[in-house]
């Protein structure tokens, strides 16, 4: 080999071993650097025209395994959306209280039933009524406040996913920006590549993604389901969050679209991201916000609605001492033509300040029923002549007594009780009512698929069918089509059965108690609906179908909102009603004694009472008490902060393993680099003595010449 052949080896050994002196040096100050990968140098023989020339370097390489950079970002995802769903579901056992503190819900209906028994042994005692009043009423408060809670928890899940949204954004947007600059790197790239790996690890805790390389060494971006986030072109994630947040409130949709990377100004329409969204701290965010809180919304509302039918069940089925002068139910969907579908006997009666009955009427639904409503209101009215009035206005019944010092009275036959959906006519109705609440939650109407549904035609309800997975999956208008769709099975049949509209994804049924539900058909089984609006009217009841029938969460879990003692029971506490009417004693014997302690045992009794309740969220129905059901829903709610809990740890054990095995692969070993430290250094300085020994043979041939 000539001098000069020697001299171009030797300057190739110091070249390459000086470039792996820094990489290595580089390695050694990123030691403690967060996502740092080390950099390795590949090296490979310089040949020219068949002749080895010394060193070359091949390639500057992060040392990396793609496998395990793969399953470290989704173990991450993983990690932080149970993550997100253990901090709420621990700010909601905070909201419930320590279960044995007498503060806690079970303490609350404890202290209900306490009173009652206390009331049983002098039912005519006023501050024994008023403390009974007081305990119920914080029960029903606490109640409420929880159903306030959940909903404030929903809406700061939805700002949360608004913040969410803006930090998925952002690092879109830089990862955007470092792929020109990736495909422009010549040389070695492991900054940039260290740039990209912290963003890749932090658009990973917000959402899932599944990260591809090009050949020219950019990255394509796309979630787990495939959708493209950063391609050839930047998309970008849009979520507006609602100022208030109500069991009502339609959440708009998480969308995407292409963007201008300049301007980040739309470029294309924007499509709905919900069903792509897997996991990571959006998706934690989304259940939590559409499912989890709605579960446990809808379990309180139950509870809340069923306390309050078994209560007023209770309060009208006896009566107050004195009575009341006039009883006003509640709204309705029957009106005077529709039949009354009552079976059993009941008695309406007016007595005068001694509580003897001054004049009372029987009816009987089974051998003698009335035509319709206005039949018995006419019935009723004529038998009881000047002393007592009974109406029927836009579905609200109410029952007056002329002089304003008599009291009224509806009582159903101790053996044959009136009952229509299971109900008592007065209970039914609402006449005497002990708990109002925006909702009843109990949507038995009693009525059966022949009555005209009288809804004028054109009037409309714009429903949203909701998938499994909380995305949108259409929104269909249906529109009251009228004569001759007059009945409610023409509307249940045709409007609402229709298959080119909602009858595609959901069937209808009317049960013997008038309770409408929907079942999802073939393909979407769980598809669920909500109400975006509802034009209609029945009749003149003010009821609009949607409500009349409780279709939709909002109206079940909204029996727990604003859930009350009635103003009339709590300014006086005369009006709780304890008492049973005799309907056989004539005058002058009184039909009611003040010291009557029947209705409050059957107050008691409702404690032990089996009451059957609906499904509700993740609480199946079942028989059971009114106690064993607030366990039921307190458990319910200890085991979701538990398994979200659960999952969060075992996600965070599997990413601390796979971070682990990636490190031992990525991650910088000071002694493995302080080794090739010297290796380098060693081959550095063998290169620089071959160069200092051609230099002294130039030396000696120069001399000689």
């Amino acid at each position: 080999m000539s001098l000069n052949g020697i001299i171009s080896t030797s300057l190739s050994g110091l070249f390459t071993n000086q470039e792996a002196i820094r990489v290595t040096s580089n390695n050694v100050a990123n030691v403690n650097t967060e996502n740092y990968a080390r950099v390795r140098v590949n090296t490979e023989a310089a040949v020219i025209q068949g002749t080895s020339s010394g060193v070359s370097i091949a390639s500057i390489e992060r040392v990396v395994d793609q496998f395990l950079e793969t399953a470290l970002r989704t173990s991450i995802s993983n990690t932080e959306e149970f993550s997100v769903q253990r901090e709420f579901h621990d700010r909601f056992q905070g909201i419930l209280g320590d279960p044995a503190s007498d503060s806690s819900l079970s303490a609350r209906v404890d202290q209900f039933f306490n009173s009652i028994a206390d009331l049983t042994l002098n039912p005519a005692d006023v501050l024994r009524r008023q403390q009974s009043l007081n305990e119920l009423q914080s029960l029903l408060d606490q109640v409420s406040e929880l159903q306030v809670q959940i909903q404030n928890l929903r809406s700061e899940a939805s700002q949360q996913i608004d913040q969410t949204v803006d930090s998925i954004n952002a690092e879109l947007q830089r990862i955007n920006g470092l792929n020109p600059l990736l495909v422009r790197q010549s040389e070695e790239s492991g900054g940039l590549e260290g740039q990209l790996a912290d963003s890749l690890s932090a658009v990973s805790e917000l959402i899932d993604v599944r990260v591809n390389r090009g050949s020219t060494g950019s990255v394509t971006l796309t979630t787990q389901s495939g959708y493209p986030l950063v391609d050839s072109s930047l998309s970008q994630l849009s979520y507006n969050a609602p100022g208030v947040v109500n069991s009502d409130t339609v959440f708009p949709p998480v969308t995407i679209n292409r963007v201008d990377d300049q301007t980040l100004s739309a470029v294309s329409s924007p499509v709905e991201l919900s069903s792509h969204i897997r996991s990571g701290r959006l998706a934690g965010l989304l259940d939590l916000r559409d499912k989890q809180l709605v579960d446990l919304s809808l379990t309180v509302g139950e509870f809340a609605a069923q306390l309050a039918d078994q209560l007023n069940a209770n309060q009208n089925a006896f009566v107050s001492v004195p009575p009341p002068n006039t009883l006003t139910g509640e709204p309705t969907l029957v009106d005077g033509a529709h039949a009354t579908n009552f079976t059993g006997v009941v008695t309406f009666a007016v007595v005068n300040d001694q509580n003897v009955t001054q004049s009372s009427v029987q009816v009987d639904f089974d051998s003698t029923p009335p035509a319709d409503f206005d039949a018995l209101v006419s019935q009723v009215n004529t038998a009881l002549g000047t002393d007592g009035t009974l109406a029927l206005n836009n579905g609200v019944f109410s029952f007056s007594a002329s002089d304003s010092s008599h009291g009224v009275v509806i009582h159903d036959d101790e053996n044959t009780a009136s009952q229509r959906a299971g109900r008592g006519f007065s209970h039914f109705f609402g006449l005497n009512n002990l708990i109002e609440a925006d909702d009843p939650g109990i949507y038995e109407t009693g009525i059966t698929g022949t009555e005209a549904h009288n809804i004028t035609a054109g009037q409309s309800i714009t429903l949203q069918v909701v998938g499994a997975d909380g995305s949108e999956v259409d929104t269909v208008s249906v529109t009251i089509s009228g004569a001759p769709n007059v009945t409610y099975n023409d509307l249940i049949s045709n409007d609402l059965g229709n298959v080119a509209g909602l009858g595609a994804y959901v069937s209808f049924s009317l049960d013997a108690n008038g309770e409408l539900s929907y079942t999802g058909q073939a393909g979407f089984e769980n598809v669920s609906l909500r109400v975006i609006s509802d034009s209609t009217q029945i009749a003149s009841t003010g009821l609009s179908f949607t409500r009349a029938f409780g279709i939709g969460d909002t109206f079940r879990a909204d029996a727990a909102k604003n859930v009350r003692v009635r103003d009339a029971v709590s300014e006086d506490p005369s009006r709780l009603a304890l008492s049973v009417f005799d309907p056989s004693a004539t005058p002058p014997n009184a039909a009611l004694t003040s010291g009557d302690q029947r209705g409050a045992l059957a107050l008691q009794n409702l404690e032990t009472s089996l009451v059957a309740f609906n499904e509700a969220g993740e609480l199946r129905g079942g028989n059971v008490t009114l106690t064993q059901y607030v366990g039921r829903l307190l458990g319910n709610a200890g085991l979701m902060a538990q398994r979200a809990e659960n999952f969060q740890e075992d996600n965070l054990a599997l990413q601390q393993e796979v971070a682990q095995r990636n490190s031992d692969v990525s991650g910088v070993n000071l002694d493995e680099e302080l080794s090739n430290l010297v290796i380098f250094q060693n081959a550095y300085n063998a290169a620089a003595r071959i160069l200092s020994s051609v230099q002294e043979l130039y030396d000696s041939l120069l001399a000689a010449v």
